[in-house]
């Protein structure tokens, strides 16, 4: 199966990018009264993401 056609990783490759953005982003930007969304959105997009990714190789192995 081709990776680059497969949403499941696309979907889980992004996903997992754009959360480890938003952790760093929530550690390296600090200020007294910054809201935690930043650290609670990007957990759960790279929860996501890597469930995806899971699929995927899940998928992969079943599919062979």
């Amino acid at each position: 199966m081709d990776k680059l056609t497969d949403l499941r990783f696309i979907i889980g490759l992004f996903f997992s990018l754009s959360g480890v953005v938003l952790i760093l982003t929530y550690f390296v930007v600090t200020q007294s009264n910054h809201p935690q969304m930043n650290l609670y959105a990007g957990c759960v997009m790279l929860l996501f993401g890597l469930f995806m990714l899971l699929m995927f190789y899940k998928g992969d192995a079943a599919d062979a």
